[in-house]
């Protein structure tokens, strides 16, 4: 069963352009390539464009968490957490139908 983490959180509206083009250039290929990883995406809300989903596609919980105590989690929201509005939020699901 594959493991999914999201990660909520709004982004201040001048910085918008700057988070989407970093995630997408520096963290989306450095989490793809961790062992395990199965997808990584950036949404940005249409109807609210400050507001953002970074969704992570893991194999395992185990890979997941070996990502995370990598500290490459860590350096990918250094790189953009000078465009939040606030803090983030972090949820966890068991994946179900991703072969």
């Amino acid at each position: 069963m594959a493991f999914v983490r999201i990660g909520q959180f709004s982004a201040l509206q001048d910085k918008t352009e700057q988070l989407r083009a970093i995630y997408e250039t520096e963290a989306i290929p450095v989490i793809r390539a961790a062992s395990g990883n199965i997808s990584a995406v950036l949404l940005q809300q249409h109807q609210e464009r400050t507001s953002f989903m970074a969704i992570t596609v893991w194999n395992t919980v185990e890979d997941a968490e070996r990502y995370d105590r990598s500290g490459q989690a860590a350096a990918m929201v250094d790189k953009i957490r000078f465009a939040f509005a606030g803090p983030p939020s972090l949820s966890t699901y068991e994946a179900f139908g991703i072969s």
